[in-house]
């Protein structure tokens, strides 16, 4: 009967009931699922992981989080699984949910499968090519670009001294003062090129 109803157009698919044991499931191995919660253990408060940003940034604040909780390290692994699930909230938590019975065996794996799962918002990483495309507006001051600027710039790793001077220079407003400076001397450090700035 199942099977008829869902080849009709435009009915939506009966509601799943819940098995007898269903509230048992846990998608971890019994040497984690197994391990009891201490009732005094209070999860992480942070913002919860909706699916939509990089994952990656919100592991890192889990984990910094549980680092501070005070865990005997043997039960640590399993603490860190299980406490996860309040960390999200839908549509992560719906997809931490729907993860199969005894399919995940260490934090490693569990933060490896969320990353695969939500990797599409992930982050590009900076190039220092990136660096030219930051110019100063004209409705905004000096202090504006340069504010933007370094933002960009601490995010780009092993960045060469040459290129960052190089995409600074191009970035203030043609008919400023800096603009006239910096293409009249050739500086060779970036402290140079901020003290005249």
């Amino acid at each position: 009967m199942e099977a008829l109803i869902q080849r009709i157009p435009k009915v939506p698919a009966p509601i799943k009931k819940s098995t007898v044991n269903s509230f048992t499931d846990s998608p971890f191995f019994d040497v984690i699922a197994l391990v009891e919660m201490p009732w005094k253990f209070s999860f992480p408060n942070m913002k919860q992981f909706e699916g939509k940003t990089y994952p990656n940034d919100h592991i890192a604040q889990y984990k910094q989080r549980m680092f501070t909780a005070a865990i005997q390290r043997d039960l640590r692994e399993a603490y860190m699984c299980k406490a996860f699930g309040s960390s999200l909230s839908v549509p992560a938590l719906q997809w931490y949910m729907n993860l199969p019975n005894n399919s995940i065996s260490s934090f490693a794996q569990l933060i490896d499968t969320l990353v695969e799962q939500f990797t599409s918002n992930r982050k590009l990483e900076k190039q220092s090519d990136d660096l030219y495309t930051i110019t100063q507006r004209s409705n905004k001051n000096l202090r504006a670009y340069i504010g933007r600027f370094n933002k960009e710039n601490v995010q780009i790793s092993n960045c060469n001294q040459a290129t960052v001077i190089l995409a600074f220079r191009k970035g203030p407003r043609f008919d400023s003062d800096l603009y006239k400076e910096l293409t009249k001397y050739p500086y060779k450090t970036m402290k140079g090129v901020l003290n005249k700035a």
